[in-house]
């Protein structure tokens, strides 16, 4: 026979639950009726706004901006389900030991992919070595691949790796020089961390070993930079949560599941001005090497123009950015007149391999595709 609290649980609960919604509802109401609200409610309320989707749209913009205590239920909901299921909202992949990793990495790279890849970055060497620029492609390995140990038995396969391999090897196939960074990142792997455990990004390890690995590509190719003198420090490390965090919970509530804010050392380099090669009047602007590519070389939390300055002993000037991927920047570069102002001996150009087959790899987002892979 039910006990009292059970019957007390089986009406609290319904009635709790139900008692927030009428207030919930009520407060989007009381906001929806202010003077601002009607005030900006100017448009037709017609049929063809509720039936395109737009009253919906809306409603839940609604929802998502006003509800009340909402910031606070993502939280604690996100926590339980963590502690609980051990799992992420949508995007996010959670792995052992409080590795996580982004969904983007967990897919197959068709060989179809590779070959317009390819074909596309052949272009651009043709087009750099037009202007005299020697092209040194940087592909990076998955972070899922680096530590396929902590991903998920479900979900772990060689996916990524393959994609790694078989990219490396179809552009090494046409003549442009490939940084090996998966082999140095594999190196360092036993001395540090060489991604972020909460983090799609590398660590400041891991752009160090890529940096090198960019080096020797360039050593074993025969070409030569002069060398030029660098000062170097380190700096204080600065603190921030991993961008996969949020798939998970909000950084207000993961402190108490477990979860902490990542600690980055910050390396930072630069050629010493006796040897920058400017004249007296400082009107010398050419640098040896530029640097193109994602948020793994614009965030300088990472240090990867730092360091790939420090292997080189050389100046690197950065154009990389952050949030198109690894082919927008290089078309934004070759239709600008960033190079001819620069005038580089190198272009190094950084290139996760999750990025493959990705549709936006060579446009924004909305824009045309480009006819015939011309770059």
């Amino acid at each position: 026979m039910p006990s009292l609290r059970q019957y007390t649980a089986t009406l609290l609960l319904p009635s709790a639950f139900f008692g927030y919604a009428l207030y919930a509802n009520s407060a989007l109401l009381t906001n929806a009726a202010s003077p601002a609200a009607q005030a900006s409610e100017a448009r037709n309320l017609s049929l063809s706004y509720v039936m395109d989707g737009e009253a919906t749209r809306d409603l839940d913009t609604l929802y998502k901006n006003e509800l009340p205590h909402r910031a606070a239920s993502v939280g604690l909901f996100g926590n339980a389900r963590y502690a609980l299921l051990g799992a992420g909202r949508k995007g996010v992949i959670v792995g052992d030991d409080g590795w996580f990793f982004t969904a983007e990495e967990f897919k197959t790279v068709s060989p179809s992919d590779i070959d317009d890849a390819v074909q596309r970055i052949v272009e651009v060497k043709r087009e750099l070595e037009a202007r005299g620029i020697q092209l040194v492609l940087a592909p990076l390995p998955a972070k899922s691949d680096l530590y396929a140990e902590d991903v998920p038995s479900l979900v772990r396969s060689a996916a990524m790796a393959d994609a790694y391999r078989d990219f490396s090897t179809a552009l090494q196939k046409q003549g442009i020089i490939v940084a090996d960074t998966r082999a140095t990142m594999l190196t360092a792997k036993p001395f540090g961390d060489v991604f972020l455990k909460s983090d799609t990004h590398w660590s400041p390890a891991g752009a160090n070993a890529a940096a090198e690995a960019v080096q020797s590509s360039l050593q074993l190719s025969g070409v030569d930079l002069a060398p030029q003198d660098l000062t170097a420090q380190w700096q204080t490390p600065v603190t921030l949560w991993g961008d996969l965090t949020k798939f998970v919970t909000s950084p207000d509530y993961a402190p108490t599941v477990g979860l902490a804010e990542e600690s980055v050392p910050i390396y930072r380099t630069r050629v010493s001005e006796a040897a920058s090669g400017a004249d007296i009047f400082g009107d010398d602007s050419s640098v040896p090497v530029m640097l193109v590519g994602t948020s793994y070389s614009a965030n300088e939390n990472w240090s990867f123009a730092d360091f790939l300055r420090q292997s080189l002993q050389a100046d690197v000037v950065n154009v990389a950015k952050e949030g198109l991927g690894p082919g927008v920047p290089m078309m934004d570069l070759l239709a600008g007149s960033t190079l001819d102002e620069t005038d580089p001996t190198v272009v190094v150009w950084e290139f996760p391999v999750r990025y493959l087959g990705t549709k936006t790899l060579w446009q924004r987002d909305g824009e045309t595709k480009t006819e015939g892979g011309n770059v």
